[in-house]
């Protein structure tokens, strides 16, 4: 089950296939496939891609997310790129240039550079305070709970909640993020959990969704971001 009440079908772009692995290979190249969000020095998200052709520095970026960025640049635009390594369950940071490729959704990388990896979120997180609430999965005669969702990412929420619960606890969020629309509903669960004088915060990691569901995230987050900058 994926994200209901939120997302639609949606058409499936074709991704190319990653690079093959070969002995040898450095430690960039290594890194050919992952997801990775593109963020602005200034920490504002760009877009989501694949990374794929590493070469030493040069990479390429398939975008799979729309982008509040122009193609039409005649210089480099520094960036930060973010991602998460399966094999080593870290999140990496690195820094580079891009250019538009010629074809359409590609972008180029110069000067690409391995920052650090580390044990630390690897998603792009929006703050917001909306009133929300959450219902406990697998609890008999629960009801739904009011709580206030504080951040969101592609790999969860963040919550505050006068409400007692676990680590580990499944709960269903409800809220109303497009004021235009009706209320998303999201399955999480209980990862961290911070004791307030007047209740808690949660950290919540969303389970079971699908690249449709976190295409569909990705893109509900930049349009939190033009609208708290003020664009329409």
């Amino acid at each position: 089950m994926g994200l209901f009440g939120l997302f639609g079908k949606k058409a499936q772009r074709p991704e190319p296939a990653p690079d093959e692995k070969t002995p040898g290979v450095s430690e960039l190249e290594s890194y050919a496939g992952m997801k990775v969000e593109i963020t602005s020095p200034e920490g504002q998200l760009l877009f989501t891609a694949k990374l794929l052709g590493l070469r030493e520095t040069q990479a390429e970026l398939y975008q799979t997310a729309w982008a509040p960025i122009s193609r039409e640049m005649e210089e480099p635009l520094a960036v930060q790129i973010r991602g998460y390594d399966d094999r080593s369950s870290k999140a990496v940071y690195l820094e580079g240039s891009i250019l538009p490729a010629e074809a359409d959704h590609v972008w180029a990388v110069e000067d690409l550079t391995l920052v650090k990896t580390g044990n630390d979120r690897a998603f792009f997180r929006m703050d917001v305070n909306m009133d929300a609430g959450f219902t406990p999965v697998g609890r008999i005669g629960a009801g739904e709970e009011p709580c206030k969702l504080l951040n969101i990412s592609v790999g969860g929420v963040r919550n505050a909640s006068a409400s007692t619960h676990d680590s580990g606890d499944k709960l269903l969020l409800s809220v109303k993020l497009d004021p235009e629309k009706g209320p998303s509903t999201m399955l999480c669960q209980i990862l961290r959990i911070i004791e307030l004088e007047a209740g808690y915060e949660y950290g919540c990691r969303f389970i079971e969704l699908n690249g449709a569901d976190e295409d569909r995230i990705m893109q509900i987050i930049f349009d939190l971001q033009r609208k708290k900058s003020g664009r329409s």
